[in-house]
């Protein structure tokens, strides 16, 4: 998590550089001059991060620790000193806090110190090897060739896959056509491509048939090799002498003219594909290129043709396979039958992870009692008994880019079949500072970006779409989402707590399932610096523990039910996500939100969930980060029309707004320029609605691209029907 600690601190940095008036009453000495210097050695390390980001071994893995440690250290001294600076100054305390502001300057002197000798040792090891030769030392074997690995697992419910491929393959199109399979780790895409290559009507078809394995750590001339070894039956150290220009010329002559189909298994990067495919000649013979693929980028790069996306086994075909795994030619006794079909389910329809259940069971006593124990944990079972199937899931994870990591180990703090909505999920990626800043993007542009990659390399499902066909909810596998949380908490990244506190220490983030008790809250802040909470559960008693958390940047209580925003939520000075659950139905005159909520300088995102009326602050104009205000149920948000005449405040960064009966007044829209996505509800009856809430100056908003209008009362639309002359934003 190196990476995602160095972008946060560097976000961190920026912010206070470019709005300093809003934290410092009392600087740290020599401040700016400071800052610019360890933004300056921090692009660096991104840059090291970035090219070192898949090589792993113990020296890199060491290193990335020390600069993932450096970096929370830092950001924890220097908001910390705006903690105190914000503090001291509303207590009239600045004195003592001249006093903490030189303690801190001494320990960022010192946390310098630390990043200039990291720096020292990223360079001994750029002085002494290149990235290639590094990549070289960690590589794996020579690609496997020749013929398809037969391990004998039996293929079931892929028998309609099958077909289609052996007619794709074996088709009348006389041109070269590449073929791709692409699915999750374990999903069954070897095993799919072996049953392909050893079938009687494949092996008839062609002429020359050749498996290699082309694997994570590719290089050109182990691919040579071991396609020349294949097709020549010569041993791979026999052709040693052989230049790789040489080696090519073999594959392409002994290809020429013959009808062949190449399985290019377990391919990791377009790269590969562009060194490899002037190898294949095109005669208009019917030859066929079968490549397996986690990554759909490789796919689309590589292959014109449709691709062919495994899907996971449905309840049926899971029992099937399990049933014929335990039991092979026998029957499954009926007393089992039941949990059997549970204990299938469990898997998520993941063929690989039913096959390791079924050698866990056909070890185990054939009783309920012992079956019943391998369901109560399904998934911890499958990954202390075959480490085979935990580096399967560990390596699309160890081949994600930096920039990825921290964004798919955060989606472990959802519950377990959770329907993440993406509208919030990127919003708390961005408040979280995972995204590195590139213009003319947007943040939720990156963020969104992201999340595609991410469902590109089937690490994440796509749950839902929208109607432009962007993701609406995602989700993960159960066992990708165990991958998360046991990686998360491995590297001090978030952690999902349980009632006792324990493996809290040092977690940075904290997501909650259960109504927790004060004292295992109280225990958590005492010994970790916890900057999130996500909370999941409806209860939650008091939030005066929050008092021990000042460095939060994000919490959501989204889904919790609170009586009232209380107090201690505004004085969370850091936060750049704050999602609340309200639960106040008695009042009949509406919740208030305090004025001092303005105080959150830093709030990106603000999201209610209330069963009353909402009256919000005319404060909230004063908030120059926001950039989501998003309100559920009924709201009042004051026109800035109303502010006082010292207002004039522009929130330049609002993008997203979601509210009701709200006046769209000269003022209004100037003080949101750059909104994007709108969305009004209006409930009550008036005879020219469109000229009372001023609905005529919806055409300013030049950058709206997404526009809702509600009206809950029928009667609105049939009294005020669109005006002839209402025109729409330019940008819709």
């Amino acid at each position: 998590m190196a990476y995602a600690a160095v972008a946060s601190l560097a976000q961190t940095l920026e912010r206070i550089n470019h709005h300093h008036h809003q934290y410092c009453c009392v600087p740290l000495i020599c401040e700016e001059q400071l800052f610019e210097s360890l933004l300056e050695k921090l692009s660096f390390l991104q840059a090291f991060l970035e090219d070192n980001a898949q090589i792993g071994g113990e020296t890199v893995e060491g290193l990335e620790g020390r600069i993932r440690d450096l970096a929370y250290r830092a950001e924890d001294i220097i908001e910390s000193h705006v903690s105190d600076q914000i503090s001291s100054e509303q207590e009239r305390y600045v004195d003592l806090e001249l006093q903490n502001s030189e303690k801190k300057e001494v320990d960022l002197q010192m946390v310098m110190e630390e990043t200039d000798s990291i720096i020292e040792q990223v360079m001994s090891i750029q002085n002494s090897c290149t990235v290639e030769d590094v990549q070289c030392s960690y590589a794996s074997a020579l690609p496997s060739s020749g013929g398809a690995p037969n391990d004998g697992n039996k293929m079931v419910g892929f028998d309609e896959d099958l077909l289609e491929l052996k007619a794709r393959l074996c088709g009348e199109s006389s041109t070269l056509q590449i073929i791709s399979i692409v699915g999750m780790g374990g999903i069954g895409k070897t095993t799919l491509a072996t049953n392909i290559f050893n079938d009687s009507l494949v092996v008839y078809h062609f002429h020359i048939r050749v498996w290699t394995t082309v694997s994570q750590d590719y290089h050109l001339r182990q691919v040579l090799l071991a396609l020349v070894a294949s097709l020549t039956d010569q041993k791979t150290t026999d052709l040693s002498n052989m230049m790789d220009e040489e080696l090519a010329e073999c594959v392409y002559k002994t290809l020429k003219g013959r009808t062949y189909l190449i399985v290019m298994d377990d391919m990791w990067s377009t790269k590969t594909w562009d060194d490899v495919r002037r190898f294949f000649p095109d005669d208009n013979n019917g030859s066929r290129v079968l490549i397996t693929t986690r990554l759909l980028d490789v796919v689309v790069y590589a292959s014109s043709s449709p691709l062919h996306q495994m899907r996971f086994l449905d309840e049926e075909w899971s029992w099937n396979l399990l049933r014929d795994k335990v039991f092979e030619q026998q029957s499954c006794p009926p007393d089992l039958e039941r949990i059997g079909r549970t204990i299938a389910q469990s898997c998520g329809g993941l063929p690989l992870a039913i096959a390791v259940v079924a050698g866990i069971l056909a070890k185990v006593d054939r009783t309920q009692y012992h079956w019943e124990k391998i369901v109560e944990n399904i998934s911890e079972a499958v990954a202390s008994n075959d480490e085979h199937f935990s580096k399967i899931l560990t390596l699309s994870y160890d081949r994600l880019p930096c920039h990825l990591k921290a964004c798919f180990l955060y989606m472990g703090g959802f519950p377990e079949d959770y329907r993440i909505p993406v509208f919030k999920l990127t919003k708390l990626w961005i408040a979280e500072g995972f995204l590195k800043p590139s213009r003319p993007k947007s943040l939720e542009e990156l963020a969104e970006e992201y999340l595609e990659d991410l469902v590109k390399r089937n690490l994440v499902l796509n749950v839902k779409k929208r109607s432009n066909g962007k993701i609406r909810f995602c989700g993960l596998h159960d066992l990708l989402r165990d991958l998360c949380m046991q990686k998360a908490r491995k590297e001090e990244f978030l952690h999902v707590a349980n009632n006792s506190g324990k493996g809290i220490q040092n977690q940075r983030r904290l997501s909650i399932r259960f109504e927790i008790s004060k004292e295992i809250v109280d225990k958590c802040a005492s010994v970790s610096p916890i900057r999130s909470i996500l909370y999941f559960h409806w209860y939650i008693a008091s939030l005066s523990f929050l008092r021990g958390y000042r460095l939060l940047r994000v919490l959501d209580l989204l889904e919790a039910s609170l009586d009232s925003l209380r107090p201690e939520i505004t004085q969370l000075f850091h936060l750049g996500f704050l999602a609340l659950g309200l639960d106040c139905p008695k009042l009949s005159n509406g919740l208030k939100v305090p004025p001092s909520i303005s105080k959150l300088h830093n709030l990106q995102t603000l999201m209610i969930r209330a069963d009353a009326i909402l009256l919000l602050p005319i404060e909230i104009w004063e908030m120059p980060q926001l950039r989501h205000l998003i309100f559920f149920q009924e709201r009042g948000l004051p026109s800035p029309l109303d502010a006082a005449p010292s207002g004039g405040h522009v929130l330049e960064n609002l993008q997203t707004l979601r509210v009701d009966n709200f006046r769209f007044t000269s003022t209004a829209i100037e003080t949101m320029p750059n909104l994007k996505k709108l969305k009004v509800y209006y409930y009550h009856l008036f005879v020219a609605v469109w000229t009372e809430y001023c609905l005529s100056n919806l055409v300013h908003l030049y950058q709206l691209e997404t526009l809702n209008l509600l009206f809950i009362n029928s009667l609105i639309y049939k009294e005020n029907p669109l005006p002839a002359s209402f025109a729409l934003p330019p940008n819709l």
